[in-house]
């Protein structure tokens, strides 16, 4: 390679090469091997070159007959294993591995040698590595990234949330937002840099509510017995284009769970009057929409329903507070929806004695929380996602006083968070009297 450095074409490519000139660079690494065809390192970056244009055979040749000519360099063997993966071929595992007993301090190598092990279904061989490349560099969020996923292959659910965590906590401050970065230094047990962060928040933004919200969940001092109405509406109008999406990707169940409970009792079609409270983008509204004769949805976020409008199921949409909107309403409900939206309510009695006015005799609710697990030393809990979960034994009392005869309360998993199940609890009630 020294005598390489020295040719002028040869470092003439490179510079092209390195410039994002890929035509003249390989026209040039081409002239030279045509002259000279045990050029090494030619050969080499052309094939690297051929790896970056998708040209994947070619540049398996012309690597491995790179390195034929001349096996002491890691990148090299590096590059191959990046061209056998992309091909899916096992063998890309022998050419990372031979990189790393050449040069055995970057971690990058160890990565992509972990992803190969994956790929050939040896996942201790790739936790090894995972690890290596945490321990080369502890900023290397790529490795906490890779542990994560391959724990949750596994259901290993607290070492994926472990390993989530700590690749956010070092990743780069351009790629998370501050609400995923305090979550990740609590989860950490950094309460007081977690705390420290949403502080710094509010000397830039003294009334944000997202940051007012989200400090006194992380404080566990003077907790609110439910989200402000400026959280609420801020949080959903910048969420609103991406959350059909992300709740996709998080496994969200309450449409589906409303439509199973609701098909097993047999409804005649148009038949009820139907209250969707916190109703989105309309996402149970879809299913509520066959048994509904109308179908009125409420919401605090108007870029959400905006979207929900797109949909034409709705008769009517409002913009306001569920509380505000019940206390208001002179209607009576057949059926009443509230999915996903307790969550943003600690303390119950009110929303249900509001609801049970507003619902016909015999009239149904159906609500999802998400569960406090353990002994009943808490009606509900503020949590550090900046929304509230609720006892099952509490959810039966409050039901109980606010004149309602429950029907079920299952156990669920709502939702998918960091790869993990969400335990929660699906409710049906009737109003009694």
């Amino acid at each position: 390679m020294a005598e390489q450095e020295h040719n002028p074409k040869f470092s003439s490519a490179l510079r092209k090469h390195l410039d994002g000139d890929r035509v003249a660079a390989e026209t040039l690494y081409r002239e030279i091997i045509l002259d000279n065809p045990a050029d090494a390192g030619a050969r080499h970056y052309l094939g690297y070159l051929l790896q970056q244009t998708d040209r994947l055979p070619e540049a398996l040749e012309q690597i491995t007959a790179a390195i034929a000519l001349d096996a002491s360099h890691a990148e090299w063997h590096f590059n191959l294993g990046i061209v056998l993966a992309r091909q899916g071929l096992a063998t890309a595992v022998d050419a990372f591995s031979r990189a790393i007993e050449i040069d055995p301090d970057k971690y990058f190598y160890w990565t992509n040698l972990g992803a190969a092990y994956e790929s050939n279904r040896q996942p201790a061989q790739a936790e090894h590595c995972y690890l290596a490349a945490t321990g080369i560099d502890p900023n290397c969020a790529d490795a906490f990234y890779l542990l994560a996923a391959l724990c949750l292959k596994q259901e290993r659910y607290d070492e994926a949330r472990h390993f989530n965590y700590r690749g956010i906590a070092v990743a780069p401050a351009s790629n998370k937002s501050m609400i995923a970065l305090g979550q990740a230094y609590y989860e950490l047990g950094r309460v007081d840099d977690a705390i420290a962060l949403f502080e710094k928040w509010l000397i830039v933004e003294p009334d944000n509510p997202v940051a007012l919200h989200l400090l006194a969940a992380y404080r566990g001092q003077q907790v609110p017995a439910q989200c402000s109405k400026q959280f609420i509406e801020l949080t959903f109008d910048a969420f609103a284009n991406t959350f059909e999406n992300v709740l996709g990707r998080l496994k969200y169940c309450g449409p589906q769970l409303v439509q199973d409970y609701l098909a097993a009792l047999d409804i005649p079609p148009s038949s009820l009057d139907v209250l969707d409270l916190g109703c989105g983008t309309g996402m149970v509204g879809e299913v509520l929409k066959p048994c509904a004769k109308v179908l009125v949805g409420v919401d605090l976020s108007q870029a959400m329903l905006e979207l929900c409008a797109a949909k034409q199921v709705y008769r009517q949409l409002h913009k306001s507070d569920i509380a505000d909107f019940l206390q208001a309403s002179r209607e009576q409900y057949d059926l009443i929806t509230c999915m996903d939206t307790f969550i943003y309510l600690g303390r119950l009695d009110e929303v249900l004695a509001l609801i049970r006015r507003n619902l016909n005799s015999g009239g149904m609710l159906l609500f999802s929380t998400e569960k406090l697990a353990g002994a009943h030393d808490l009606a509900y809990q503020l949590n550090i996602s900046g929304r509230y979960s609720h006892h099952p034994v509490y959810l039966a009392e409050r039901l109980k006083n606010s004149g309602f005869n429950i029907q079920t309360i299952d156990d669920v998993v709502i939702r998918m968070e960091s790869g993990s199940p969400v335990d929660g609890q699906f409710v049906c009630a009737l109003r009694a009297g």
